[in-house]
């Protein structure tokens, strides 16, 4: 069984309860913090000490304290940091959050192990999904598993997350063409770019493409 879990939660009355449901099923130390940052560094931490952990067990957001800069501010930024610091720890996303298409990325993009949607039964579901994964497996509670068996789950690939995000962060679609030239992207034509946005703003029903940036950031897609 897992010997060492590490708790990322913002919010206290989630963590005890996280806490306290782990500490009735298991014999881990279980470790807890409240921002992205202070857990890579713990995990950084646990690494050179020898001591690493087996568990990251995640929220997807945080509120972040305005007197402080923060590095990562989201849980999907900690998972893929978490991985590239430590590539084998297990984690297992428990969050509120209920989208199909984040939670699909979630295990397809960022290899995570288990995810638990908040509610009545997560908890319950929680202690199900660590022991799952302690034997190696995958673990989705129903209401995610229903929204992995989704059909028809619109997904990016990274080429549009690439111009998405340039566009969310102000660019010009020649100025677009011109950083993908820059970067030996193709295809990089100001009309191609042009294409590409139509074609997304028609997939996401969006009228305008300040609405599709609304939409796709909405849905996790560029986050």
């Amino acid at each position: 069984m897992f010997t060492k879990i590490i708790i990322a939660e913002d919010i206290d009355s989630e963590n005890l309860g996280i806490i306290s449901s782990i500490s009735t099923s298991t014999k881990a130390r279980v470790d807890n913090t409240q921002s992205c940052d202070k857990t890579l560094s713990k995990i950084k931490e646990a690494l050179q000490k020898n001591e690493p952990y087996d568990l990251l067990i995640s929220d997807l957001s945080f509120d972040l304290d305005p007197r402080i800069s923060h590095k990562i501010t989201s849980g999907k930024q900690l998972i893929a940091a978490a991985k590239d610091v430590q590539p084998d720890i297990k984690i297992i996303v428990f969050s509120g959050e209920d989208k199909p298409a984040i939670i699909k990325s979630l295990f397809e993009n960022h290899q995570i192990d288990g995810y638990v949607c908040k509610g009545l039964y997560g908890l319950s579901e929680l202690k199900k999904a660590i022991t799952e994964v302690n034997k190696g497996n995958t673990f989705s509670c129903p209401v995610s598993k229903n929204a992995l068996h989704q059909k028809n789950v619109t997904q990016l690939d990274s080429y549009e997350v690439q111009l998405l995000k340039l566009l969310a962060n102000g660019y010009k679609q020649d100025e677009i063409s011109l950083h993908f030239a820059e970067k030996g992207i193709e295809p990089n034509s100001k009309r191609s770019i042009e294409d590409k946005i139509r074609k997304l703003r028609q997939d996401f029903d969006a009228k305008t493409t300040i609405q599709l940036i609304h939409l796709v950031n909405g849905m996790g897609l560029i986050s």
